[in-house]
């Protein structure tokens, strides 16, 4: 791996300053390295709860089971909805409320629900919602506290991070009532379960069916129909990608190195080795080094200067030049291991020593040091 005073001299070939490449080192710092060693792809905590979702939605349709157990999806999409008490006391205390007047959508019988078996990170509940308005609805309800939020048009895609989940809480509390009469439910709440929090908060995916990153099927060379089915794989991929991260190395945050790791683990689930072409129409980048107004990476810069961002770009492009011939030199994953590691990989190795002319060599020293691997 190359020092930091290497990294400079990297940046010093392409920014006009050193202002510039102090800051792309903050940017590009890796925050993928303490992992937890009691990582593992078994069954979370909630999945069988959404597996019996998944056999109730076959008679109620998935939309009005999920509204009947969620109580975020019995509120309308409304400024300021989440400071009003019936809000608060539904979310945070469980109070019922009639989903009479909850969240309109207007395909709801489109929506669908599945739990995915991802090979990085095990089952993942995911609800999938092909109409683009009841997607973003869907997503400011479970994601944004049934807050209005503007959704760019190349995000087809959200992770739910943890939202309370009453249907499972009132579930614990019925089996302890039931096993333990005469002991208070509150103590037991207190002292065993809100510490606990897999028991009652869920995690989950919401994907959309539109193209992958705003890009249309033609670019890529595909008709319409296999473009969609394909955009549909690579999101629930990417998404599992970021839930890995989270798990795994305790991160997630909103940069091109995840946004890098989760392309990577969605383009390889429909193609099986990593293809840079696509990921840079993805960025916007595919007429490098013109960049495309409205791609995605625009999305991941932050507050960085527009000399940065010119640098971020051709970081991105040697990047994923590199990413490829390390995959095309390990060629296809022969299991699930493989895969996670090559995910893992791509954590530990920041975007700087990715981008140098060896890159990929020093995604093949990161990948041959995995205790799983044998070379």
């Amino acid at each position: 791996m190359s020092t930091p005073e290497n990294s400079r001299s990297f940046l010093r070939q392409y920014a006009d300053s050193d202002e510039t490449v102090e800051e792309l080192l903050e940017y590009t710092r890796n925050r993928f390295t303490r992992s937890n060693v009691e990582f593992t792809t078994g069954d979370s905590a909630q999945i069988k709860t959404y597996q019996e979702y998944i056999l109730e939605s076959e008679s109620e349709g998935a939309f009005n089971v999920l509204q009947r157990k969620l109580v975020q999806l019995r509120f309308p999409v409304q400024e300021g909805i989440s400071q009003s008490e019936e809000y608060k006391s539904a979310t945070l205390r469980g109070k019922t409320r009639s989903g009479e007047y909850g969240l309109q959508l207007l395909e709801p019988e489109a929506i669908t629900l599945e739990v995915y078996q991802s090979p990085i990170i095990g089952k993942v509940p995911v609800i999938i919602v092909p109409n683009d308005s009841d997607f973003a609805s869907m997503v400011c309800a479970l994601s944004n506290r049934n807050e209005p939020k503007p959704i760019p048009q190349s995000m087809g895609a959200s992770f739910i991070k943890g939202i309370n989940n009453w249907d499972r809480i009132n579930t614990l509390k019925r089996r302890f009532l039931e096993h333990n009469p005469g002991q208070l439910w509150k103590d037991e709440f207190q002292k065993n379960i809100m510490p606990n929090r897999a028991l009652y908060q869920d995690e989950l995916i919401i994907l959309s069916t539109k193209p992958y990153s705003n890009v249309t099927n033609d670019l890529l060379g595909f008709d319409k129909q296999s473009w969609r089915s394909y955009s549909l794989k690579i999101r629930r991929a990417h998404e599992c990608a970021h839930l890995f991260t989270l798990k795994y190395f305790g991160q997630i945050s909103n940069n091109i190195h995840d946004e890098l790791i989760a392309d990577y683990a969605g383009i390889t689930s429909v193609l099986g080795t990593f293809e840079s072409d696509w990921f840079m129409h993805f960025m916007g980048l595919e007429n490098f080094p013109h960049y495309r107004a409205g791609g995605r990476l625009q999305n991941y810069i932050g507050d960085l200067s527009s000399d940065a961002f010119r640098v971020l770009q051709v970081i991105v492009k040697r990047a994923s030049d590199n990413l490829s011939r390390f995959d095309q030199t390990l060629k296809e994953p022969t299991n699930n291991d493989d895969r996670l590691n090559r995910v893992k990989s791509i954590c530990r190795c920041d975007l700087i020593n990715m981008a140098m002319d060896d890159g990929w060599k020093h995604l093949l020293e990161v990948y041959e040091s995995c205790p799983e691997v044998q070379v």
